[in-house]
Protein backbone atom coordinates (compact mmCIF):
# COMPACT_ATOMS: atom_id res chain seq x y z
CA UNK A 1 0.00 0.00 0.00
CA UNK A 2 3.01 2.58 0.75
CA UNK A 3 3.78 1.74 -3.14
CA UNK A 4 0.79 2.88 -3.99
CA UNK A 5 0.52 6.41 -1.87
CA UNK A 6 4.13 7.38 -3.16
CA UNK A 7 3.04 6.51 -7.07
CA UNK A 8 -0.08 8.48 -6.46
CA UNK A 9 2.00 11.37 -4.85
CA UNK A 10 4.92 11.31 -7.89
CA UNK A 11 2.58 11.20 -10.35
CA UNK A 12 0.54 14.52 -8.87
CA UNK A 13 3.89 16.27 -8.36
CA UNK A 14 4.57 15.49 -12.59
CA UNK A 15 1.06 16.57 -13.36
CA UNK A 16 1.96 19.59 -11.56
CA UNK A 17 5.18 20.29 -13.27
CA UNK A 18 3.23 19.33 -16.51
CA UNK A 19 0.90 22.00 -16.26
CA UNK A 20 3.53 24.50 -14.85
CA UNK A 21 5.93 23.85 -18.00
CA UNK A 22 3.06 24.14 -20.68
CA UNK A 23 2.03 27.58 -19.05
CA UNK A 24 5.65 28.68 -19.32
CA UNK A 25 6.70 27.73 -23.18
CA UNK A 26 3.06 28.14 -24.89
CA UNK A 27 0.91 30.06 -23.14
CA UNK A 28 -1.83 29.98 -25.29
CA UNK A 29 -1.90 26.35 -26.50
CA UNK A 30 -4.99 24.62 -27.04
CA UNK A 31 -7.07 21.24 -27.09
CA UNK A 32 -9.68 20.43 -29.46
CA UNK A 33 -12.40 18.81 -26.91
CA UNK A 34 -15.35 17.71 -28.59
CA UNK A 35 -18.50 20.01 -27.33
CA UNK A 36 -16.89 22.24 -26.11
CA UNK A 37 -14.71 23.51 -29.00
CA UNK A 38 -10.87 24.58 -28.32
CA UNK A 39 -9.74 25.22 -24.32
CA UNK A 40 -6.73 25.86 -23.54
CA UNK A 41 -4.53 23.02 -22.50
CA UNK A 42 -3.52 24.29 -19.15
CA UNK A 43 -7.85 24.04 -18.52
CA UNK A 44 -7.57 20.26 -20.10
CA UNK A 45 -4.47 19.53 -17.90
CA UNK A 46 -5.88 21.24 -14.59
CA UNK A 47 -9.61 19.14 -15.30
CA UNK A 48 -7.42 15.52 -15.48
CA UNK A 49 -5.40 16.66 -12.24
CA UNK A 50 -8.19 17.89 -10.32
CA UNK A 51 -9.98 13.65 -11.70
CA UNK A 52 -7.28 12.36 -10.25
CA UNK A 53 -7.46 14.28 -7.09
CA UNK A 54 -11.41 13.50 -6.73
CA UNK A 55 -10.42 9.86 -7.48
CA UNK A 56 -7.79 9.75 -4.66
CA UNK A 57 -10.23 10.95 -2.59
CA UNK A 58 -12.53 8.13 -3.17
CA UNK A 59 -9.32 5.64 -2.34
CA UNK A 60 -9.04 7.16 0.71
CA UNK A 61 -12.49 5.95 2.48
CA UNK A 62 -12.07 2.40 1.13
CA UNK A 63 -8.99 2.29 2.32
CA UNK A 64 -10.01 4.06 5.83
CA UNK A 65 -12.55 1.81 6.16
CA UNK A 66 -10.21 -1.18 5.83
CA UNK A 67 -8.08 -0.12 8.05
CA UNK A 68 -10.91 -0.07 10.86
CA UNK A 69 -11.82 -3.57 10.00
CA UNK A 70 -8.54 -4.77 10.25
CA UNK A 71 -8.21 -2.65 13.86
CA UNK A 72 -11.22 -3.84 15.05
CA UNK A 73 -10.43 -7.49 14.24
CA UNK A 74 -6.61 -7.47 16.34
CA UNK A 75 -8.52 -5.99 19.29
CA UNK A 76 -10.86 -8.87 19.32
CA UNK A 77 -7.61 -10.82 18.75
CA UNK A 78 -5.95 -8.65 21.58
CA UNK A 79 -9.12 -8.82 24.62
CA UNK A 80 -9.15 -12.90 23.76
CA UNK A 81 -5.37 -13.30 24.15
CA UNK A 82 -5.46 -11.19 27.14
CA UNK A 83 -8.26 -13.53 29.06
CA UNK A 84 -6.73 -16.43 27.39
CA UNK A 85 -3.77 -15.01 29.62
CA UNK A 86 -5.79 -13.88 32.82
CA UNK A 87 -6.72 -17.53 32.92
CA UNK A 88 -3.44 -18.90 33.03
CA UNK A 89 -1.79 -16.33 35.42
CA UNK A 90 -3.19 -18.21 38.96
CA UNK A 91 -1.67 -21.21 37.96
CA UNK A 92 0.71 -22.52 40.13
CA UNK A 93 4.31 -22.64 38.53
CA UNK A 94 6.63 -24.97 40.22
CA UNK A 95 9.78 -23.72 40.72
CA UNK A 96 12.12 -26.34 39.92
CA UNK A 97 10.38 -28.51 36.72
CA UNK A 98 10.01 -32.06 37.32
CA UNK A 99 10.68 -34.94 35.05
CA UNK A 100 8.20 -37.15 34.82
CA UNK A 101 10.39 -40.80 34.77
CA UNK A 102 12.36 -39.02 37.64
CA UNK A 103 12.02 -38.65 41.15
CA UNK A 104 11.45 -35.52 42.68
CA UNK A 105 14.80 -33.12 43.18
CA UNK A 106 14.33 -32.86 46.97
CA UNK A 107 12.99 -36.53 47.38
CA UNK A 108 17.09 -37.40 46.79
CA UNK A 109 18.95 -35.34 48.89
CA UNK A 110 19.05 -35.73 52.76
CA UNK A 111 20.30 -33.12 55.31
CA UNK A 112 23.54 -34.62 57.00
Amino acid sequence: MRFVHWLSFLTALLALAAIAAVQALQPAAGVAVPGLGTVPLVWALGTVFALGFLAGWVYLPGYAWVLARERRAWKRERSRLESELAKLRPQEVEELPRIPDRPAPDSGKEDA
